[in-house]
């Protein structure tokens, strides 16, 4: 009797000493190349952090960390074996920078275009919450909130502070932050309820 079921993992068996060695020399290449772009990120964001955050060139310095971080997100999205979970603080940390460099007026001097894309760039991680566009996120960058933590942090009630925002925005903005803050208490509930329980059945 044929046995299809060896025939069919053989045939799409690839692990082979050829392929195994293909596929380290693959990995290493793209380690170097994510170590030599870590490398660059690492040294523009130390001579953008020493510069005058009035300066140009640390504008210039801050691009090129952030070039280099895209570069390697779209390496990361790419390559499965590619694991990177502190690339998201990585990015808060430059968009923070960003967010200083324009409360001090580094970005006076930009074009309307280069103006909008800066601020698009920089204050996206803040579209992730429902109720902020992209036009929201622009107004809250430029009242110096970057991320979503410091939102948070802000507090509801100070976002009457922040120009532009009017009560429907106001409104979406506080519900998102308040269902955010419900949900998480409820997994904290429950993890707590169910340690307890699992004491109480325990003894």
């Amino acid at each position: 009797m044929h046995d299809d079921s060896k025939h069919d993992d053989s045939k799409h068996d690839d692990s082979t000493p050829q392929n195994d060695s293909a596929r380290r020399e693959e990995q290493h290449a793209i380690a170097l190349q994510l170590q030599e772009l870590a490398h660059r990120a690492r040294r523009a964001l130390l001579v953008a952090l020493a510069s005058d955050t009035h300066s140009q060139d640390a504008m210039r310095d801050l691009q090129v960390a952030d070039e280099a971080l895209i570069e390697i997100a779209a390496l990361a999205a790419q390559h499965a074996f590619v694991a990177l979970p502190e690339l998201d603080d990585v990015r808060h940390g430059v968009d923070r920078l960003a967010c200083q460099l324009y409360q001090d007026g580094a970005c006076d001097g930009l074009g309307e275009a280069d103006h909008e894309a800066f601020l698009d760039r920089h204050a996206r991680a803040l579209t992730a919450l429902d109720g902020i566009g992209p036009v929201t996120a622009r107004r809250l960058f430029a009242h110096g909130i970057s991320d979503l933590y410091q939102l948070r942090e802000l507090g509801p009630e100070a976002l009457d502070d922040v120009a532009g925002l009017n009560a429907a925005t106001l409104a979406r903005i506080r519900t998102s932050i308040a269902a955010e803050e419900k949900t998480t208490d409820g997994k904290t509930d429950g993890k707590t309820d169910g340690k307890t329980d699992g004491k109480t059945d325990g003894k």
